[in-house]
């Protein structure tokens, strides 16, 4: 009988159809927790949504023009066919710089916040009854500052949050020193104070740099497409018109600094020609006085032209040298320019030279130098930008000058190479007089002033007409604007989620709780785990009522008329013996075989019941004057000269009587006992005294009385009850019909409550006397011991 228990445990439940009208019932049963939590979540939501801060998206879009887009006044017509050159990436960090946005905090005063202190929250505002500002200006503010201000009515309380110190002040225009508080206030508008008196406000004043630093986060660019050359800019805030001043406030100064660079650039322009006009001048007026002196000396007044074809070839080789030597000047003008910097500065643009490389590179050091200038007031020579650009700059001037220079020989080389035809040239005027070439080599070198003059007039000009109508290379496309739904919090989608809380946390709470379960509680939780053995009869809880009394009589009498179907039918008309026993202590077998013993007296029939149970007898429990020391079965096995006649009792019911012959004095080996030859004699004895021999045996898990005399059983009851029978003792109870332990067996589900719940959990120790009576636990009481 040495039966390897743990093979009953390894229990693996089949894969049977999914009730889900069950599922459902099972969980509907505890609906008013659903709705509980639905209600509770959704009141959070809306407490939630109530005191929630409402954030807007405000955005605005600008066009960024390029050169030729652009109304800036200008006589180069070649720009009228270059493709655009704007780098938005640029443009996105120029406009997300901290640079600009230190200039939108100074001029909105964005550094300094406001709230108002509700009694249930505290929430920013825009629109504060008074203004507060740091005496000694935003950019001195080392650190930020915490104030509650309480209007009162002759004042305000001052109270530094930081120290506890607080003043009170009289007047609400408060420009003098308030002792220890480095601060000013006034009101925002006249007639406001008196709706304010005893409100209270937190202001806090902060450093400009971690402001602009904030607000250059918060600021998003992005571009409207891969080809485009519109910017989007957004900002998210609680108050749509603040997050609109804000935005408007940063584009006004992008185009604020982009018009000051360009006017930078013209004024250098016109600065760099005018400078250059005094050389002009005095260069043309010495030209001018030499003419008037070589003529006065040869005594010439006017030198006829000379015809022909030698003539036209002369002035033709005359223009080109003449072009060659304006270049060569430019280049040592341009060069002389950068030589005599002692610092970076800006180089006139587009003074006439006629050479892309030297122009591109003239262009790439000024905008550098506009760089350099800015990194340099912010971020101080030492920031590795400004090393990076110095480093630029010069790289950029020696360039310049290498280019120059190369300019310069190629020039020469090509002048002399025009020197030499002019020559060639001028031979078919040898009968011209000297005079005549004299006098020609001035008026070149007077016609070359002149027209670098009028030159550097036209690009003094265009400076100056640049610099009167200078506009943004921006247009706006639409100020900004605030959308009309919130971006968060959005109401639709956190009352759906807090519908769903509500629902998920009693739903994941039964769900971890019918998981954990691993009891049974009606015939259908046992058939999902066994579909080979029968249900004989599903039977109620008992309660102190008629109905139920008659319904469990009821019960009993259809688990006696199942019981003779499944009993096998014999000939030798002896009576029919039923083992009623379960698995462990607790599961009512006693109760069953007891009131079972009654249904076959109804039925006419003549029943014996048998306190088999020599370990844990309760069978004296349901006769009136009899204890575990009185004497049965037990006693009979151990004495021969005892007969069982002489052991019975009566259930005490004239009308339907049944014998009971109780357990006995509990015996120190009850195993041994069973195995006496006195039992299978008694066995023979009752069967042909009476039609039906219930046997109240032992639980079969942890001990094998059972088990030893299972074989003189008709039929086995094997008693499951609801609540306290875990599902894997099924698969052992199958386990032992499938070796053929337990023969003919049918299950009898006990203690269903159909009206509620069923309980939970159980307490069992099955040892010499069982240990202690098994109590039903609820639900809840389970899920507190399996989470604690």
């Amino acid at each position: 009988m040495n039966t390897d228990k743990n093979e009953y445990f390894d229990f693996i439940e089949e894969n049977n159809p999914v009730d889900l009208k069950q599922i459902i019932n099972k969980y509907l049963k505890y609906w008013p927790a659903f709705v509980l939590s639905i209600l509770i979540s959704l009141f959070s939501a809306f407490v939630y949504l109530r005191y929630a801060n409402v954030v807007y998206k405000s955005e605005a879009k600008v066009k960024l023009l390029n050169d030729k887009e652009n109304s800036n006044f200008t006589l180069d017509v070649s720009k009228l066919f270059n493709k655009s050159t704007i780098n938005l990436e640029n443009e996105i960090a120029l406009l997300k710089s901290v640079h600009l946005s230190e200039q939108v905090v100074k001029n909105l005063k964005l550094n300094v916040e406001y709230y108002y202190n509700s009694r249930v929250t505290s929430k920013q505002i825009f629109n504060p009854p008074f203004i507060v500002s740091y005496r000694d200006g935003a950019s001195n503010l080392r650190s930020a500052l915490n104030y509650t201000i309480t209007v009162t009515a002759s004042g305000y309380t001052v109270l530094d949050i930081a120290t506890g110190e607080s003043v009170e002040v009289k007047g609400y225009v408060s420009d003098k020193n308030i002792p220890h508080f480095p601060i000013n206030i006034k009101p925002a508008l006249g007639a406001v104070m008196a709706k304010n008196i005893n409100k209270s406000f937190n202001v806090t004043l902060k450093t400009l740099h971690k402001t602009a630093l904030e607000l250059s986060d918060a600021f998003e660019v992005d571009a409207e497409g891969k080809d485009s050359d519109i910017l989007s800019i957004s900002l998210k805030g609680t108050n749509g018109p603040q997050s609109e001043a804000v935005i408007n406030n940063l584009i006004y100064v992008y185009e604020a600094d982009g018009i000051t660079d360009k006017k930078e650039v013209s004024r250098r322009t016109i600065n760099f020609v005018d400078d250059r006009f005094v050389y002009l001048r005095r260069e043309l007026d010495s030209i001018e006085s030499s003419k008037k002196n070589y003529k006065k000396n040869n005594k010439l007044s006017f030198i006829q032209e000379d015809a022909g074809s030698s003539i036209l070839q002369k002035a033709a080789k005359e223009q080109t040298s003449f072009d060659i030597e304006s270049q060569l000047l430019l280049a040592d003008l341009l060069r002389n320019s950068i030589e005599s910097q002692k610092a970076f500065e800006l180089l006139p643009a587009d003074i006439g030279i006629q050479n892309l490389i030297i122009n591109q590179l003239v262009a790439d050091y000024n905008t550098a130098v506009l760089s350099y200038q800015k990194f340099q007031t912010s971020a101080g020579n030492n920031n590795p930008s400004v090393q990076l650009l110095v480093t630029t700059l010069t790289n950029l001037r020696n360039n310049i000058i290498n280019s120059v220079k190369g300019y310069k020989q190629q020039l020469r080389t090509t002048l002399v190479q025009s020197e030499s035809a002019q020559k060639e040239a001028e031979g078919s005027f040898a009968s011209l007089p000297e005079k005549e070439k004299v006098l020609r080599s001035i008026e070149r070198q007077q016609n070359l002033k002149e027209s670098l003059y009028l030159l550097l007039l036209q690009k003094r000009e265009e400076a100056s007409i640049n610099l009167a109508v200078t506009i943004p290379n921006t247009k706006i496309i639409d100020y900004a604007i605030t959308d009309i739904y919130p971006i968060s919090p959005q109401k639709s989608k956190i009352v759906l989620i807090a519908f769903f809380i509500g629902f998920c946390i009693p739903f994941s709470i039964l769900f971890t709780l019918f998981k954990l379960d691993n009891k049974i509680y009606t015939a259908a939780d046992v058939e999902n785990t066994n579909t080979v053995l029968p249900i004989l009869a599903e039977l109620p809880s008992l309660k102190d009522d008629k109905d139920t009394i008659m319904q469990n009589l009821e019960a009993f009498r259809t688990l006696a008329n199942n019981t003779n179907f499944i009993t096998p039918y014999t000939e030798d008309q002896l009576g029919k013996v039923l083992f009623v026993t379960s698995s462990i202590k607790g599961e009512g077998k006693t109760f069953v075989s007891y009131n079972l013993a009654a249904a076959y007296a109804h039925l006419d029939k003549k029943v014996i019941i048998i306190g088999a149970d020599f370990r844990n007898p309760q069978l004296h429990k349901h006769l009136n004057n009899t204890t575990k020391e009185s004497k049965g079965f037990s006693n009979y096995l151990h004495d021969g000269t005892i007969q069982w006649e002489d052991l019975l009792c009566s259930n005490g019911d004239a009308e339907f009587p049944f014998d009971i012959l109780l357990s006995g004095i509990i015996p120190p080996n009850p195993t041994l006992l069973l195995s006496n030859q006195r039992f299978e004699q008694f066995i023979k004895q009752v069967k042909k005294a009476y039609d039906i021999i219930i046997f109240d045996t032992p639980p079969t898990l942890l001990v094998t009385d059972t088990l030893m005399i299972s074989k003189y059983a008709d039929t086995t009851l094997f008693v499951l009850r609801s609540g306290v029978t875990q599902k894997n003792l099924i698969a052992y109870s199958n386990k032992l019909h499938k070796d053929q332990k337990l023969v003919n067996m049918g299950y009898v589900v006990n203690d269903i409550d159909f009206s509620s719940g069923y309980g939970y959990s159980y307490n069992y120790g099955y040892g010499y006397g069982y240990g202690k009576d098994i109590k039903k636990e609820t639900r809840l009481q389970k899920l507190k011991k399996k989470m604690f």
